[in-house]
Order: structure tokens, then sequence, then C-alpha cells
């Protein structure tokens, strides 16, 4: 009986790199998909002020 290899293949890096969707910057991972503490902190503050929401009735 024949045991084949299967060959591992690495995962594909991305070609394009995340930006920051308030200030376009290089998004970092610990804050993904923001830059910062401070871009993630105003994100959440336009959720919560409704200047963000999610239309359902649409």
């Amino acid at each position: 009986m024949e045991v084949k290899k299967n060959k591992i293949t690495k995962p594909k890096k991305h070609s394009k790199i995340a930006k920051c969707p308030i200030c376009k910057n290089k998004s970092i991972n610990e804050f993904s998909p923001f830059c910062s503490k401070k871009c993630s902190d105003l994100d959440l503050m336009k959720w919560l002020s409704d200047e963000n929401y999610i239309n359902l009735n649409e």
C-alpha cells in the first residue's frame, strides 16, 4: 500500500493592506480593523450616539 504525502501549503498573504475605516492609516492586529484605541473608541461613540446604525427595514 502506497501512502501519499499531502503537500502542506502556507496560507496566502493578502496583498492588500487593511486600512483603518476612521483615519485610513494601516490597521494593527491588536485593534483590528482600527489602527489605534483612539480610532476604535471614535467608532464606538458613533454607534452609541446613533450616528451609525443598521437599518433592518430595508
